[in-house]
């Protein structure tokens, strides 16, 4: 793993074409990024938990088209934590991250909510299961 500088063209063309290479080779499986929104400033996150069971196609649209966002899951809730669609945000203050809630919450209809603040971030690590 190595870290990439963070500006317009982080590869010279003879590294990309090295990459392009090891990836026909079979030298190289798979080439990802893990951006760290810390380092771009991003140190007010939370996941926020709405109470919705199901989203609809217009709904996933206008979610998917904030920049704010970085990941949207569903999940089965339970009569205890009615809880279906989270929303993971990210913002530079605390000001900035509450606008936010309070656009979604506007998308959601004022359904209910549930803040979710980042305390720690953990290492990312890549999950290849057994074959």
């Amino acid at each position: 793993m190595m870290d990439i500088e963070i500006k317009s063209r982080p590869f010279s063309r003879e590294e990309l074409a090295k990459i392009k290479r090891g990836l026909k080779d079979g030298k190289i499986r798979r080439f990802g990024a893990i951006v760290s929104h810390y380092k771009l400033g991003f140190n007010h996150n939370a996941l926020v938990a709405w109470a919705k069971k199901d989203i609809s196609p217009a709904l996933a649209g206008k979610l998917k088209a904030k920049e704010y966002i970085s990941h949207i899951y569903l999940r089965r809730f339970h009569r205890l934590w009615p809880y279906g669609l989270y929303t993971m945000i990210h913002a530079r203050s605390e000001g900035e991250l509450a606008s936010f809630i309070d656009q979604l919450s506007a998308l959601m209809n004022g359904r209910g909510h549930k803040i979710l603040n980042t305390v720690k971030e953990f290492k990312k690590t890549s999950f290849t299961p057994e074959q």
